[in-house]
């Protein structure tokens, strides 16, 4: 084993495995979520495209209703959406929806249907409009309103959610430069762990690592191997080929089974060791033919505490987001006992409760073998030295 390291030590050489994001031409739609982009994106249209109303009701000249009404005019015509905007002679009204075009906006407004005699809702044209009060404003969105042509849309390094699917969109940004999103695989390993839907036989435990970290990992490529070297290289070498980065549960301590020290500690590019930390102190990094291994011990909850300590940001740096060591905090009240650390900061998971001020409502207890207890939390604090007591607040990392 090698000597021990801080969390953030060990973070900065989870990182440094990373090698640079490659990017690729995406199609703008859902499939594009949760992507980085790889450049900036620049307007081709402008938004909204054309002037448009903002209401339903009457498009008038403003000349046409001054001084006091009531005034009664004559309707011209009608332009729903999405129809070719229309004229508006002097001294009458045309019908106009909301979203449908306007052509020369000099002079003109929209009267909302609420201000006048017409009621609400489908009806026929009507021949004649009374209009019982005259708009504070138009009512009409000129084009560009939003975004003109060639500005920026989204800068390199954003992460596309729906609304940036959507603005991309609407302004005629049909196709991006993103980065790839990682393929990643899961190994746990382990003579004693039975894979589901196995029936138990004695001294087996089932493997709720492999299903778990791929989960975290959001991927369906997860395997088990037992305690011989040899399966281990093969899948690695097999993974390898196919894949950006590879995670292992188990077999990572100083044991004479620890399958994965055993076979990724003798590579040159490989650091096994202790980090400064409860629970999971036992940690491993590597590469397997260029490929990043991050090895995470076998206990659930110390996997599942590793993972988000190390392997969401390593992933995050895979899928070239900027800013990789970032996760969302939040400042909670305490409202359960929370168990102090000892020699090494402690990572506790916690269910925070957002009915109201934040407050944390449960704490896991010591044991990293307690899966069980994992169900229901939804971030972790890390605790160095002594525990804030109830009412006090301190910072929540949420999953």
């Amino acid at each position: 084993m090698s000597a021990s390291r801080s969390i953030s030590e060990h973070l900065s050489a989870v990182l440094a495995l990373a090698p640079a994001p490659r990017a690729e031409s995406v199609p703008v739609g859902p499939a594009l979520r949760g992507r980085v982009l790889a450049e900036d994106a620049t307007a081709r249209f402008p938004v909204p495209p054309f002037a448009n109303s903002a209401m339903d009701g009457f498009l008038v000249r403003a000349t046409d209703i001054s001084g006091t009404g009531p005034w009664t005019l004559p309707v011209a015509g009608d332009v729903p959406a999405g129809a070719t905007a229309q004229a508006v002679p002097a001294g009458q009204a045309v019908r106009i929806m909301t979203g449908a075009p306007v052509g020369d906006t000099a002079g003109l407004l929209v009267v909302p249907v609420e201000n006048t005699t017409v009621p609400p809702g489908p009806t026929e044209l009507p021949r004649r409009v009374t209009i019982t009060e005259a708009p504070a404003k138009t009512h009409i969105r000129p084009a560009g309103e939003d975004i003109r042509p060639g500005t920026v849309v989204a800068t390199a390094g954003t992460t596309a959610n729906a609304a940036v699917i959507a603005a991309l969109i609407s302004t005629g940004i049909y196709s991006v430069q993103a980065y790839r999103r990682p393929h990643i695989a899961v190994i746990s390993s382990g003579n004693e762990l039975s894979s589901y839907p196995d029936e138990l036989s004695p001294g087996r435990l089932p493997d709720s690592n492999g299903p778990m970290l791929a989960s975290l990992a959001h991927t369906e490529s997860y395997f088990h191997v037992g305690d011989d070297p040899a399966e281990l290289s093969r899948l690695l070498d097999e993974l390898s080929a196919s894949h950006d980065l590879i995670i292992t549960s188990g077999g990572v301590s100083a044991g004479a089974f620890d399958v994965v020290h055993g076979v990724l500690g003798a590579g040159d590019n490989s650091w096994f060791g202790h980090v400064h930390q409860r629970p999971g102190a036992p940690q491993g990094i590597g590469t397997w033919r260029g490929v990043p291994v991050l090895a995470l011990p076998g206990n659930p909850v110390a996997a599942f505490v590793g993972f988000q300590l190390y392997a969401r940001p390593l992933i995050a740096a895979l899928s070239g987001q900027p800013h990789p060591r970032e996760t969302v905090q939040v400042r909670a009240e305490v409202a359960v006992p929370l168990p102090p650390a000892s020699t090494r900061p402690f990572i506790v998971p916690v269910t925070v409760s957002f009915a109201g001020k934040p407050r944390i409502t449960g704490a896991l207890s010591r044991g990293s073998h307690r899966v069980v207890s994992l169900a229901g939390t939804n971030g972790y604090c890390i605790i160095d030295g002594l525990a804030p007591a109830a009412g006090e607040e301190t910072t929540v990392y949420l999953y």
